[in-house]
């Protein structure tokens, strides 16, 4: 649709006049309904206005296309979301290099599988290294099916041309004649490949090709084109890219605008082999034919041009440039690494913290450490869903503690008590005759092989008589047996 133009009445060009005349036809650029422009006029309107609009209106068109395609490669939700703000990022980065009259549609369509496919093998790389991450396991059912993942095989191994006046018509719901003026030929032309398109994928996805095409589209979740929207404005607009964008959607865009780029590379460098290869035979060809002339003459000296030595300074340049991109690149996926390793550490501790706050249940739990130590007594238990700990340095404190708990309505009234194996009785009697005085009958009783305080270590008091090593105290009788015991036979006797 072409777009009005205003102007003041003296026609200026420049100062306040030309200045008004800017104003006015941004403000008719505003009221134009962006659902009547074409692709490229809005794609160049966010470019040189960052007009969220334009680039909003392009995401409506063109979104249920990239996230359908995203889908069907991708059983994470949030993978596919990353890959769709991905595949519009860069179309922001390839923008210049897209043809003016070329639809942006089966374009992007071929980047959005191209960026799936990037994912997707990425996460089966490192998921033969270290896994797969918990946030990764796709639901039961979500995995996508080898019949869903044909479709976009199919359309890519139509040629372009054939491509795009499928994608445009079946799958975009375009008119063949509103197909025909976008891709610029004649509607004839447009029905002579979508009939020859529609054979090939007959052929490899049965009868039911037409039907497969409609469905290819998927409503693109609410918030996902706002947020589209806001990273390709940062994308634009900020010198460091990552810097207010996804790490994860960074480094899938850079991943496949490197992958264009060593496609134009691949090209170069055949055309080069080519050229130089008609060269060289043009070259044997044209030598082949004065050699005669030239034997019988006499040799006559040749100046050979001077060599030219190698930019060694702008090769290194190019190379330094290079690594610190792939070192920008290394930051990023090792911060991304952190973050995902400290989910994963916090959430591993919230289920031991969950899991041991269930099995401790509503009991009091006494642990009995080295006695030379300077808690050797902790009590744990459970405390607004979670495990609580209390070191007590003597006996008194931990009597006063088991006082309170029993005597709490809501405290806890059932008793554990755990010692290490080599805790001396003398020590094991005054605990368990601290817990009887605190008003607890019984107790379940336990071994363990270590003491509960692993930064302290119990130890014998080791003293030297005569060169000789004495060990006191010496060994006391054996502990009482894993079980439940009796506490009030060892509740101190009242006077």
């Amino acid at each position: 649709m072409p777009r009005a133009k205003f102007s003041c009445t003296r026609g200026a060009d420049s100062g306040q006049y030309g200045g008004m005349n800017r104003v006015l036809n941004r403000l008719c650029d505003q009221l134009t309904d962006v659902r009547s422009v074409p692709d490229r006029p809005l794609l160049d309107r966010f470019l040189t206005d960052r007009d969220e609009a334009a680039f909003a209106e392009l995401v409506r068109r063109y979104g249920p296309l990239v996230w359908g395609a995203c889908r069907r490669w991708l059983a994470n939700v949030q993978d596919a979301e990353d890959a769709f703000q991905a595949a519009f990022l860069v179309l922001v980065r390839r923008a210049g290099c897209l043809s003016g009259d070329a639809p942006i549609g089966p374009w992007l369509y071929q980047v959005a599988v191209m960026t799936a496919r990037n994912l997707t093998r990425g996460n089966r790389r490192r998921g033969a290294i270290t896994g797969p991450m918990e946030y990764e396991v796709p639901a039961p059912g979500a995995v996508p099916s080898a019949e869903r993942l044909d479709l976009d095989a199919a359309l890519l191994a139509l040629p372009e041309r054939d491509r795009r006046a499928v994608i445009l018509c079946h799958v975009l719901g375009l008119t063949r004649r509103e197909a025909a003026e976008r891709l610029g030929c004649p509607e004839g032309t447009l029905s002579a490949r979508l009939n020859r398109a529609l054979r090939r994928l007959r052929t490899r996805l049965g009868g039911s090709a037409p039907a497969v095409l409609t469905a290819a589209t998927i409503a693109v979740p609410a918030g996902l084109t706002a947020a589209t929207v806001r990273s390709a404005t940062i994308y634009s607009t900020s010198i460091l890219a990552s810097v207010g964008v996804s790490p994860a959607v960074v480094r899938l865009t850079d991943g496949v605008l490197r992958m264009f780029w060593m496609k134009k590379a691949m090209t170069a460098a055949v055309a080069a082999v080519l050229v130089v290869g008609a060269g060289v035979l043009a070259l044997g060809t044209a030598g082949r034919s004065e050699n005669t002339a030239r034997a019988t003459e006499p040799p006559a000296a040749v100046a050979l041009p001077a060599a030219e030595e190698p930019d060694t300074l702008k090769r290194l340049e190019l190379q330094l440039a290079d690594l610190e991109k792939q070192k920008r690149l290394l930051d990023a996926t090792l911060d991304g690494l952190k973050v995902e390793k400290q989910k994963l550490e916090a959430a591993q501790k919230a289920r031991e913290a969950v899991a041991e706050a269930a099995e401790l249940g509503k009991r009091i739990a006494v642990a009995v450490g080295p006695n030379n130590s300077p808690s050797p007594y902790l009590v744990r238990e459970v405390v607004n869903g979670r495990v609580g700990e209390m070191t007590c340095s003597s006996l008194d404190l931990l009597t006063t503690y088991l006082t309170r708990a029993h005597r709490d309505p809501k405290g806890p009234k059932e008793l554990r008590i755990s010692a290490y194996k080599d805790c001396p009785t003398d020590q094991l009697r005054s605990v368990f005759a601290a817990c009887a005085a605190a008003g607890y009958g019984k107790a379940a009783f336990s071994h363990t092989a270590k003491p509960f305080f692993a930064h302290l270590s119990y130890e014998p008091r080791f003293t030297v008589l005569r060169e000789e090593v004495v060990i006191d105290p010496t060994p006391a009788e054996a502990l009482p047996k894993p079980g439940e015991i009796d506490l009030t036979k060892y509740a101190p006797k009242k006077p």
